[in-house]
């Protein structure tokens, strides 16, 4: 999370407690990830899961995903999505034209 724009998936099929905790973190992380203008997404939730989110409506802030890799290339999507040059700052230019 130490760096600009950070994609961060969390695989949260292992995870067996879920509670006012557990949201707490999942909230943390995506604040400390917007402060640096990135994102997180949730994959492998349980049902059980998706109803703590959904009580608590911390599901409406989060992406969610079958599987990590369905996250992950959510994230590739989103990279590959054409933007205007003119929108790009210098530091995002240069890094769209070495990822080219």
């Amino acid at each position: 999370m130490d760096r600009d724009r950070p994609r961060v998936v969390l695989d949260c099929s292992n995870l067996l407690e879920w509670n006012a905790p557990a949201v707490l973190l999942l909230l943390r992380c995506l604040e400390e990830a917007m402060k640096r203008n990135g994102d997180v997404r949730l994959a492998g939730l349980s049902e059980k899961a998706k109803t703590v989110l959904e009580l608590t409506g911390a599901h409406r802030l989060f992406q969610i995903f079958n599987s990590p890799a369905e996250a992950v290339e959510s994230f590739h999507n989103l990279a590959a999505d054409v933007v205007s040059p003119a929108f790009l700052s210098e530091s995002d230019k240069r890094a769209s034209e070495n990822a080219a």
